[in-house]
């Protein structure tokens, strides 16, 4: 548990690239980039409590969360940003 949370499944929490990448442009000019994945489902996250409840009771509970959410036809989303 951080002071933002734990986030309630993967739909609702934002990814980061580990490395940063080295972008060079047409006209030889470097760039250094990381990417962000942003949720369009937008962040949610367990209270301390809950977190502690879940991981107990289904520990699997982000990858279930997505697998069903996926499979009643919805779009699971994130937007890339560099």
């Amino acid at each position: 548990m951080s002071n933002r949370g734990t986030p309630y499944g993967y739909r609702h929490m934002n990814g980061y690239s580990s490395h940063t990448y080295k972008w060079v442009n047409a006209a030889g000019e470097a760039h250094w980039v990381k990417y962000h994945y942003k949720t369009d489902a937008g962040i949610k996250n367990f209270t301390g409590d809950e977190a502690s409840e879940m991981g107990k009771k289904n520990p699997d509970f982000a990858t279930q969360d997505l697998f069903e959410h996926i499979a009643s036809g919805k779009a699971a989303t994130w937007t890339w940003y560099a």
